[in-house]
């Protein structure tokens, strides 16, 4: 350390005399040390500059100031992949060991009747008090073995859980098929797989959709005559309904458009739904007693009605046709 350094740090504890050692600390280690003192030198002035804190070699690093990203290069094999699955060397490899190291269940339900017996205090014969001796000694008995039983078996699954966690190698873990001990982690990483596989088939789907590019953009077809294709399809961009059953007022010539032959005077769906506010849904007049219910309907185009007359009159004057379709 120079003698600068030595009289800085000397001055600086000094000053923090009697001060809490963390700053006293903070104070010498600024004073002293070059990772904590600051990159810049110090302006003076009526003007605050905010600048970046560029403490010694602390921020910015070498990896952002000396080196730009497109320099480094990714090379194949280095880089794994983040999975939750067991490690590869826990997979199967079909050895006679496997699945062969395995648990007693415990019992599904223990049996506590005996305690009814205890608290029987009824008068009985000593022979039936002796039977009921026996009984309750050999439900006892019975009894703790099931507890034993449970208890072991719940600490030999807390066990397998914390230190074999991902399997015992080459012998049994979530990966093989029907295990017993690894039951509930292999539903779970079935279901994942499951969850994942839809969701991967989702997105080719979707992928599929988006790359999809219609026969007249990528001029699939160029120089071809348009007749196989409907009206507007030849174009590939998006198009408006130009369906007559759909959209049949896209079908009007000016003159129709502009004096229609038929204008409905009123809508009966919203002539029915005030009525029904009106009236509050009532199906009976509140006077009365009597039914209070209102068809609404619509006149048909009589054009259109003139055309359907027309044509039934024809058909029924036409004259009759024989089997071979002479008249």
């Amino acid at each position: 350390m120079s003698a600068s350094a030595n009289a800085a740090a000397a001055l600086a504890l000094k000053h923090s005399r009697g001060a809490h050692p963390t700053t006293r600390l903070d104070g010498f280690l600024r004073s002293t040390d070059t990772g904590y003192q600051h990159g810049e030198n110090q302006t003076t002035g009526d003007r605050f500059v905010r600048k970046m804190a560029t403490y010694g070699q602390v921020r910015p690093s070498v990896s952002f100031t000396s080196e730009s990203r497109a320099q480094r290069q990714f090379k194949e094999g280095t880089a794994i992949d983040t999975s939750n699955l067991p490690p590869v060397w826990s997979d199967p490899r079909g050895e006679p060991k496997e699945l062969t190291f395995e648990y007693p269940l415990p019992p599904q339900e223990i049996n506590e009747e005996h305690f009814a017996m205890v608290r029987n205090q009824s008068l009985m014969l000593p022979s039936e008090r002796y039977a009921e001796h026996l009984a309750m000694k050999a439900g006892e008995k019975k009894w703790r073995k099931d507890r034993e039983d449970a208890f072991l078996y719940k600490k030999r699954m807390q066990k397998i859980e914390r230190e074999y966690q991902q399997g015992i190698t080459g012998v049994d873990g979530p990966l093989f098929p029907g295990t017993k001990l690894y039951e509930q982690q292999r539903e779970f990483l079935e279901a994942q797989a499951e969850s994942r596989g839809q969701k991967s088939e989702a997105r080719f789907q979707h992928l599929a959709h988006q790359n999809r590019a219609d026969d007249a953009t990528a001029m699939r077809n160029f120089g071809q005559p348009a007749t196989h294709l409907a009206r507007s399809h030849d174009i590939g961009i998006q198009r408006k309904c130009v369906r007559q059953d759909k959209h049949p007022y896209r079908f009007l010539d000016t003159h129709d458009r502009l004096f229609p032959t038929y204008v409905p005077l009123w809508d009966p769906e919203r002539a029915a739904t005030l009525r029904s506010h009106d009236v509050r849904d009532k199906r009976h007049n509140h006077l009365n007693q009597a039914h209070n219910t209102m068809e609404h309907k619509v006149a048909p185009n009589w054009e259109e009605e003139a055309k359907k007359n027309l044509a039934m009159k024809m058909a029924q004057n036409a004259p009759p046709m024989d089997h071979d379709g002479m008249v």
